[in-house]
């Protein structure tokens, strides 16, 4: 498994990555082709935009997409998406992804990885697992506009 910066020209494989991970539980996220694609643009097209997908042999298994944040306390790196082909999951594969990201970050001098995710998934506790902490003083408000 190798490590590999994505960029616009992967979005393709990304999208089908984020498909097979998030249209089932317990995300069941429902994408059309054009908010996906939207979506996956923007991520890629943000001029902070640092991504990275895990390969086995010349297939997208994962993937991290995120962004750099110049912050008082140091240069984070925020996720956006994480995730691992199902069939990969419960292998361990998703924190050896995680330790080598942090190889990289920490080489490109970035403090920190900030994420958001909800407590109710599996993904609460792979992250406590692999040493990232809750902020407790922290709050994500959300207000819908269109039902």
């Amino acid at each position: 498994m190798d490590i590999r910066p994505l960029n616009r020209q992967n979005i393709s494989d990304i999208e089908t990555v984020i498909l097979n991970i998030f249209s089932r539980p317990p995300w069941n996220d429902t994408w059309t082709d054009d908010q996906l694609h939207l979506y996956v643009r923007e991520l890629m097209a943000d001029k902070n935009s640092l991504s990275f997908g895990l390969y086995e042999n010349q297939t997208l298994i994962g993937i991290a997409l995120g962004k750099i944040k110049h912050w008082y306390e140091g240069t984070e790196y925020w996720i956006e998406e994480f995730g691992i082909l199902p069939e990969q999951q419960r292998k361990g594969v998703g924190s050896r992804f995680l330790k080598k990201l942090e190889k990289i970050l920490t080489d490109k001098g970035i403090s920190a990885f900030v994420l958001v995710t909800k407590r109710s998934v599996p993904a609460y506790f792979f992250y406590q697992k692999n040493g990232f902490e809750e902020q407790n003083d922290c709050v994500l408000f959300s207000k819908t506009l269109i039902n």
